[in-house]
């Protein structure tokens, strides 16, 4: 009954593709009894819990009682809740669209507002969704140049369309880590934040910034003991997969929800330690970038064929625990710690040395359309895991058009793949 509740959901907002729609189903949607019966469809608590905060977040930045504020991925999301602003990740809500077969309408638009086919597909679904007015009117837009050359451009856009171009913040991350980029850096954060208070008529909360920093550490600490515990599974709980968790792990680092989720997946994969081994031990891949977030049979070829997601490149926790008290520096040093700034080196240093600590019998490469510094990068990191001792695969696809997937393809590719690790 709840499958068949979730498809009529799905094909309601496909059919009634504006805001107000939208606004309604989440009013609805983001009530508790609601969350309840649809959170029984997830067999993973942390999944459960999960889906229902992420509802509950999107229904806030839709009432838009407080401030809604776009911001690219990598940015440090303490600072918007910090601040009392209402996050919304377009990068990730495009998955969203995806997930509810909405993405060929709003590729289609992107498409005649001119925005380049070659541009990747996540911020081309979102600036479509932009220009139907799918989303919320933000009231500040923050980008990074941190990885994504795409997001600057498409968020100075949404800018322009919204009229907010005094209220556009480019945080400019350099390219080294030393102490001249600290101070450079911290000196942003804490000029986007005072402009920020003084347009909304507040002073700086240095106390509330501090909360949200503390949070934060409470989030590392459970989500380094996730990964800690993932080490040594043999196998995951019915429909757990890490890449479903880029929302928390970003847009809601700062919050008590975010603890939560990761203090109950602990709970959860702890309990799930120790015999559950199979008689034919699986094999341990490692997941480098996204997935395709439509309906698609990659993990269930994998698990057919005896593999296991052993870790995804994205839930690595890169940066050390944070200083409530010295929030600007401590954000500028979380921000100068991903390993996707500066050198190539610094990435091919992590994904190795999580081939090792994860027994990794080799790595699946997802190579996103679109994604240059991501496809850019594929030679280099599978030279690299080669010298290791660690196979890759580079599967071209897209995790936003279900268009540019091809499951025959795709099937003999990973079968060949398989035979290969032995």
């Amino acid at each position: 009954m709840v499958k068949n509740i979730k498809e009529k959901i799905k094909k309601d907002i496909k059919n009634n593709l504006n805001q107000k729609y939208i606004k309604r189903f989440l009013s609805i949607a983001a009530k508790r009894p609601l969350l309840m019966l649809l959170g029984t469809t997830f067999k993973s608590q942390s999944d459960r819990l999960l889906n229902l905060y992420s509802i509950q977040a999107m229904g806030k930045a839709y009432k838009n009682s407080s401030p809604v504020a776009y911001g690219s991925l990598f940015l440090p999301y303490e600072l918007f809740h910090g601040l009392g602003l209402v996050p919304f990740l377009p990068e990730v809500l495009a998955g969203f669209t995806a997930g509810m077969g909405i993405a060929e309408q709003t590729l289609k638009e992107a498409n005649s507002k001119w925005y380049s086919p070659d541009l990747c597909t996540f911020h081309r679904s979102a600036s479509g969704a932009v220009e139907l007015d799918l989303f919320p009117k933000p009231r500040f837009i923050i980008v990074t140049n941190l990885a994504c050359d795409a997001a600057q451009k498409a968020f100075y856009l949404y800018a322009k369309k919204f009229g907010l171009e005094k209220n556009f913040y480019h945080v400019d991350v350099p390219y080294h880590y030393d102490q001249d980029s600290i101070s450079y850096l911290s000196g942003q954060l804490k000029n986007i934040c005072t402009d920020i208070c003084s347009k909304l008529g507040r002073d700086l909360d240095i106390e509330g910034l501090g909360r949200a920093i503390d949070y934060s550490n409470q989030f590392r600490h459970w989500g380094l003991k996730v990964n800690q515990t993932r080490k040594k599974l043999y196998s995951y709980p019915p429909d757990y997969n890490g890449l479903n968790f880029i929302l928390p792990f970003h847009g809601m680092a700062g919050t008590k929800d975010a603890v939560t989720i990761y203090r109950e997946m602990y709970r959860e994969l702890e309990s799930y330690t120790g015999g559950r081994a199979s008689s034919k031990r699986q094999k341990r891949l490692i997941w480098l970038h996204l997935k395709p977030y439509y309906k698609n049979e990659i993990f269930e070829l994998l698990k057919k064929d005896g593999c296991m997601i052993a870790f995804e490149e994205i839930n690595h926790i890169y940066w050390p625990k944070l200083d409530p008290d010295n929030p600007f520096y401590s954000l500028a040093v979380k921000l100068l710690s991903h390993y996707l700034r500066g050198s190539i080196e610094n990435r091919a240093r992590v994904i190795e040395n999580l081939a090792k600590d994860y027994s990794a019998d080799g790595a699946l490469f997802f190579s996103h359309w679109g994604c240059r510094q991501n496809n850019g990068s594929i030679r280099i990191l599978k030279d690299r895991l080669k010298a290791a001792g660690i196979p890759t695969l580079a599967i071209d696809g897209d995790c936003v058009d279900k268009n540019n997937y091809s499951k025959g393809q795709l099937s003999t590719r990973l079968q060949a793949f398989i035979e290969l690790l032995g």
